[in-house]
């Protein structure tokens, strides 16, 4: 390509050859008209030779000016692919350097080897100190099980998506969403490029909600069972102080009490999740006698639907060392989705075995089913399926999301198998101590 120049030298060569030509056809021009006689002239004649010059000129006009763009649309798209395909190094340094998502490069071993000013900001620490550090020693470690996970994906050269990680820092903690794409670079040497986007805010929105409902279903919980208090000891008075319909009312009341007093402890324990105050609290279980217990406090409404229950337990395992709070609470809310969910005179049932270290529990029903649509957000917080919103609209969209964090503490899984109007098949595996 021409420099600045060249292109100067070539335009005003052009400006002066334009110039002689016309400066020669208008000599001839004019000394055609002053020395030469017209009056014998044939006027059809000349106009037509001239209106035959004018279409050339103007065909050959139009032939350049299409040519040229034309030729401009090459060189257009030629520069586009070169910049494409071959972009200034510039560009990405500045992309790289400015960007408001941080940016790191690591080497095989995990240390940094660039940082962007987003990254240094973020990791509280000057490019100096970064500079050769092990990255995932500034990752905070009090989820060792997930961070071991993390550097061994990390290791095999597997791709990190969107891990949630807490950054430790000398002012204080930061929440990033972090993601790894490994890639080699132009040594042959394997390397990663890691993205953290930062979730600092949103997490201490997220924490001052949960402290906050939290703190309210702690405040909430006096009133209530003072509430309950009452309307017993009302129904405990002696017969005849209260006509059958005003007991009628105080039947309703307490049934409301409790409900309400369920739905506090299901703020209370997501929030505890949420979190992450509630830690493993260890005892010996034994299963079937919870179980029994689950199922007796649900006979009224089982029995109201008419439902049959099915047992299947494994007897050579019923006691064994587990978080007995989260086991029931995980079974409960099983046991009672099954009921709720269950369609009248259908089946219920529940099982358990053992295999290896592991407890395998389950609950099928015969109930509503989960509509296809609805089941990647089953386990989300205050989800509720679309027919199940319509079959029973009392509910809060918290127990199966309780569920599954029960589970995750426990370091277990939790899955599910469903079909519509048919059933759900809900299974829970955790590790056991014996």
């Amino acid at each position: 390509m021409m420099n600045k120049t060249e292109e100067k030298r070539s335009a005003s060569f052009a400006i002066i050859q334009a110039a002689f030509v016309f400066m020669f056809l208008f000599s001839l021009l004019l000394g055609s008209v002053i020395f030469y006689d017209f009056s014998n002239v044939n006027l059809g004649a000349l106009a037509f030779i001239i209106a035959t010059i004018c279409s050339l000129l103007l065909a050959k006009n139009i032939y350049e000016i299409a040519n040229n763009e034309e030729k401009q649309k090459e060189i257009g798209k030629k520069i586009s692919d070169d910049y494409i395909n071959h972009p200034p190094k510039k560009l990405f340094t500045e992309v790289y350097d400015n960007s408001p998502i941080a940016y790191l490069i690591l080497d095989k071993n995990g240390k940094i080897v660039s940082t962007n000013k987003s990254a240094v900001r973020l990791l509280g620490r000057s490019p100096v100190i970064l500079k050769d550090t092990a990255f995932f020693s500034c990752v905070d470690t009090s989820k060792t099980e997930h961070l071991v996970l993390i550097k061994e994906k990390f290791r095999n050269g597997v791709v990190v998506v969107d891990e949630e990680i807490e950054i430790s820092r000398d002012e204080g903690p930061a929440w990033a969403t972090m993601s790894i794409l490994p890639f080699t670079d132009s040594l042959g040497n394997r390397a990663s490029l890691v993205t953290l986007l930062d979730i600092t805010k949103q997490k201490e929105v997220d924490t001052a909600k949960s402290e906050f409902v939290s703190l309210a279903s702690h405040q909430l919980r006096t009133p209530i069972a003072g509430m309950r208090w009452s309307a017993e000891l009302l129904l405990m008075d002696e017969v005849g102080t209260l006509t059958k319909q005003q007991r009628r009312y105080v039947n309703r009341l307490l049934t409301n009490i409790q409900r309400m007093a369920n739905l506090i402890d299901d703020f209370l324990q997501v929030s505890r999740f949420d979190l992450g105050t509630r830690e493993l609290e260890t005892e010996v279980v034994d299963i079937q006698k919870m179980i029994d217990e689950v199922v007796g406090e649900q006979t009224v409404l089982f029995s109201s639907k008419n439902l049959k229950l099915e047992k299947h337990f494994d007897n050579s395992i019923k006691e064994f060392v587990t978080d007995a709070k989260l086991l029931r609470m995980i079974i409960t809310n099983l046991y009672n989705n099954a009921i709720k969910y269950s369609k009248n005179d259908g089946e219920v049932e529940i099982s358990y075995l053992r295999e290896g270290n592991d407890l395998i529990f389950s609950v099928r029903d015969s109930g509503i089913g989960i509509p296809k649509s609805d089941q990647p957000r089953i386990f989300s917080k205050v989800f509720r399926a679309s027919n199940a919103m319509k079959e029973v609209p009392d509910g809060t969209g918290l127990g199966l999301y309780i569920v599954k964090k029960a589970v995750q503490v426990l370091r277990g899984r939790v899955t599910f198998k469903s079909t519509e109007n048919v059933g759900t098949t809900f299974t829970v595996v955790i590790p056991v101590t014996l």
